[in-house]
């Protein structure tokens, strides 16, 4: 597989955690709201390690969203107005898979869904901008 392709897989499986998340909020009664701050999380996890894995970087095994951000501002400034959504996404990735779970409502899972479309579409506009030019 081309780095191309692996850089597009990425960005697929961040686009369909992020779908996936979306459709949890809009039919499902009551609203899973841990699952879909999880998706939220694995899809801004997702974006960041394509961005990296675009640059030519090695990616760390890990979940931690502030840490991945911090590496994409390394190589790209713009990326630190993403710092504080990316930190507050890093809670999602364990904390509402295991049965000690943090307490979420409603309006921090439509943040959540904001803050993911919000660093995805970044994401994905700047990469259009390095391979445009």
């Amino acid at each position: 597989m081309s780095e191309h392709d692996i850089v597009a897989e990425w960005l697929k499986i961040a686009q369909d955690d992020y779908d996936s998340a979306l459709h949890l909020f809009n039919t499902r009664c009551p609203k899973p709201l841990e699952i879909i701050c999880y998706h939220c999380q694995q899809a801004v996890e997702k974006s960041l390690k394509a961005y990296l894995c675009a640059s030519d970087v090695d990616i760390p095994k890990t979940h931690d969203t502030g840490l991945l951000c911090d590496m994409c501002t390394e190589l790209d400034g713009g990326f630190a107005k993403l710092k504080n959504a990316c930190e507050d996404m890093a809670m999602f990735a364990t904390h509402t898979r295991y049965p000690i779970r943090i307490e979420i409502e409603e309006q921090d899972t439509e943040q959540a869904l904001k803050q993911a479309d919000e660093i995805y579409n970044y994401v994905t506009c700047k990469m259009a901008k390095s391979i445009d030019g």
